[in-house]
């Protein structure tokens, strides 16, 4: 593969996570709305917010575009770790697309929800409670993700590893910390809830730094190869 298509891919991590932040800040979502909220202030919310929430909605479907190439550079370079882990690389692909629909689909509701904030409130009230759910809750496929990376990551035995060895830990913490939001069907308040502490800012938090240090080791990876060099470089362990 060439170094410079492996840089571009992998540095789309980058491009996703500004598009993903925008979009919150956007849509007014920083804080987020509360699960506790009242059909008649959920309905306003949306009536005043309408046209932002639309824009903030467009530019998180771009950042769910652009994970696309940052997951297939992660799983060409599990590969070049060893050929043998490509079950790993196939799951890591998987679980990165199943991140990308995880984005799309509660994006698209909470398209539908904006489409006509006149309607009646409890039925915005709804749609917005299956897209805000469907955002949050679908966490297992980023814990998968991680967990798979972190497993490849250790499998590398050379002595300069491709991944640095504590980005495997690190991974295995950032799936540990995904998974609180996976509760939130349980509460409407409180640090599990959609909007709490731990279903939302720690899990977000968690996510924007995983996709910013992966991004990074893989930058720094691939800048290792050269084009006519690469497969010396990065040969693979006996």
């Amino acid at each position: 593969m060439s170094r410079r298509i492996l840089v571009a891919s992998a540095s789309c991590g980058y491009l996703f996570v500004a598009l993903f932040f925008a979009a919150l800040v956007t849509c007014h979502w920083i804080p987020p709305m509360a699960p506790s909220w009242s059909a008649e202030r959920v309905a306003a919310f949306y009536t005043e917010h309408a046209t932002s929430i639309r824009a903030g909605l467009v530019l998180m479907l771009a950042g769910a575009v652009v994970t696309a190439p940052f997951v297939a550079a992660l799983s060409s370079l599990i590969r070049r770790i060893d050929p043998r882990l490509a079950p790993l690389a196939a799951t890591q692909l998987v679980c990165g697309a199943a991140n990308v629909a995880a984005i799309f689909v509660p994006v698209l509701l909470f398209t539908a929800t904006a489409y006509r904030p006149d309607r009646s409130p409890d039925i915005t009230m709804a749609l917005n409670d299956l897209a805000w759910i469907t955002l949050v809750m679908n966490a297992f496929p980023a814990i998968g993700q991680a967990v798979v990376v972190g497993v490849a990551i250790l499998a590398d035995k050379r002595p300069t590893p491709l991944l640095p060895r504590w980005s495997a830990y690190l991974n295995f913490w950032m799936a540990f910390l995904f998974a609180p939001s996976v509760l939130l069907t349980f509460f409407k308040t409180g640090p599990f809830a959609w909007n709490g502490i731990l279903s939302f800012w720690v899990a977000a938090g968690a996510f924007g730094a995983w996709f910013l240090v992966m991004t990074y080791l893989l930058v720094r990876a691939a800048n290792r190869m050269d084009d006519d060099r690469a497969a010396a470089v990065l040969e693979p362990a006996a």
